[in-house]
């Protein structure tokens, strides 16, 4: 059998093949610039919502961790010096350019009030939000502060955060607020020296234990 007669099919299946080939890399080239930008984007705005809750979880622990160091330090007089301290660690903990702001205030209950009372506040290394005072607690806080006895306090630790991602794929510049809420652990309350602090009227120290020595 001659072997021509083999030769032109192969020959014509070969020509074919190469012809499809030729017309699927064109294809090809057109799927890859309508699909790229979308898996660009995908990967891009990926990362920045991973980045963002990367953040925000890092700011709740390091509030907590604030938090539960202050609230140990019962036999400390703490000091604007000291808190600025913590402010610093809660920094270094967060690892970011972003602004960080840090307040600490010791909450009391007042019965004759019916409500929260500030026994001290401070905002560590002159934060934006200052010291919080009675009318702010109990507008923004009273419903998230479990109900405490006469003489008890409650350490309330807020950290905010001015965060901007890193890519803009649908997610604005945001502002992340955590906050703790942690008895003090080995005493009613915690005392606080703050020399640039006015003294407080004696009504004002007759809600919580010793309230004036805090």
């Amino acid at each position: 059998m001659s072997m021509h007669r083999f030769k032109q099919p192969l020959r014509r299946w070969w020509s074919n093949f190469h012809s499809h080939c030729a017309r699927q890399d064109g294809s090809v080239s057109v799927e890859t610039v309508l699909v790229l930008p979308v898996i660009a984007w995908a990967l891009t705005a990926s990362f920045t919502f991973t980045e963002a809750l990367r953040h925000q979880t890092t700011l709740q622990k390091s509030v907590y961790t604030a938090s539960d160091l202050v609230s140990r330090a019962s036999g400390t007089i703490l000091t604007p010096q000291y808190l600025d301290g913590i402010h610093a660690f809660m920094l270094r903990m967060n690892e970011t350019t972003s602004e960080v702001d840090l307040r600490m205030t010791l909450v009391g209950w007042d019965e004759d009030q019916d409500a929260f009372r500030v026994v001290w506040s401070y905002a560590a290394s002159g934060g934006a939000m200052g010291a919080l005072d009675d009318a702010s607690l109990n507008a923004t806080y009273r419903e998230q502060i479990p109900s405490i006895a006469l003489g008890e306090t409650l350490l309330l630790t807020e950290g905010v955060m001015e965060y901007q991602p890193v890519f803009r794929v649908g997610l604005q510049d945001q502002v992340f607020t955590e906050i703790a809420l942690t008895r003090p652990r080995y005493s009613a309350g915690l005392i606080f020296s703050d020399p640039n602090a006015a003294e407080p009227p004696q009504a004002w120290c007759e809600f919580a234990i010793d309230a004036c020595g805090m």
